[in-house]
């Protein structure tokens, strides 16, 4: 992703497992709902962003992952 900005939360595979993954997932579709709406969600090959919509929600999420990021 080239347009990397405040409004982008960044989460690294680093080798997770698939519940690891699905957690992430779900704890941020209980928040925001799904990807559309507030924010689109783009899996790469090291990571995945998702961009959102205002960066207030941006922000909410990284506190909300802040254990899972780096």
């Amino acid at each position: 992703m080239n347009n990397i900005d405040n409004n982008t939360v960044t989460v690294h595979w680093d080798n997770q497992n698939g519940f690891w993954w699905n957690e992430t997932c779900a704890m941020v579709l209980e928040v925001f709902g799904l990807p559309g709406g507030r924010y689109t969600s783009h899996p790469q090959h090291d990571a995945m962003f998702f961009i959102f919509k205002n960066e207030k929600d941006a922000n909410l999420c990284r506190i909300m992952l802040s254990e899972r990021l780096h």
